[in-house]
């Protein structure tokens, strides 16, 4: 069976042709055409559909271009701080409500976060060397000992040739 656009069809192998009557055969054929008239209404409407948002999404576009220019361009003319302030709150209104609606009618982004690789970890059957960084004195200038906060353990592949190990 075949599902599309509400209408279902039984699809008939090229080979079960033959054994259909004629009255079967044009009843298939009926079918056909009218999944094909309902699939062609369906690429007219969404055509349509995408050719106004994109002539709303151009129109947005320029009508942001232009606030954008009209706010933070170079001014022929000046303005009074008065007659600024009126214009400012509006603007700043405006192009926050025309880059939410581009947001809207735009495509939807596929996946805006990308994932970054993350190395495997160092198999734990190699041989590990640890070396520690400790301070040349444990007493602090004023004559008290120093005590440990924490540590940092990194890990880096060593290569002697023919032997492989890990320095943490």
């Amino acid at each position: 069976m075949w599902r599309s656009a509400g209408i279902i069809l039984d699809m008939v192998d090229v080979a079960n042709l033959s054994e259909l009557n004629p009255e079967q055969l044009r009843e298939l054929a009926q079918q056909l055409i009218e999944q094909l008239g309902t699939q062609d209404t369906l690429i007219t409407k969404q055509a349509t559909e995408l050719t106004w948002r994109q002539g709303k999404i151009d129109k947005l576009t320029q009508e942001l271009a232009l606030y954008r220019r009209w706010k933070y361009g170079a001014k022929a003319e000046s303005l009074s701080a008065d007659q600024l302030k009126l214009f400012e709150e509006t603007c700043v209104a405006d192009i926050a409500a025309i880059e939410q609606e581009i947001e809207q009618l735009g495509p939807p982004d596929p996946e805006t976060e990308k994932r970054r690789p993350k190395r495997a970890p160092i198999p734990p059957h190699l041989p590990r060397t640890d070396i520690h960084h400790e301070p040349d004195s444990a007493t602090c200038h004023c004559g008290c000992a120093l005590k440990r906060i924490g540590e940092d353990v990194s890990e880096k592949l060593d290569y002697t040739p023919g032997t492989i190990s890990v320095e943490r």
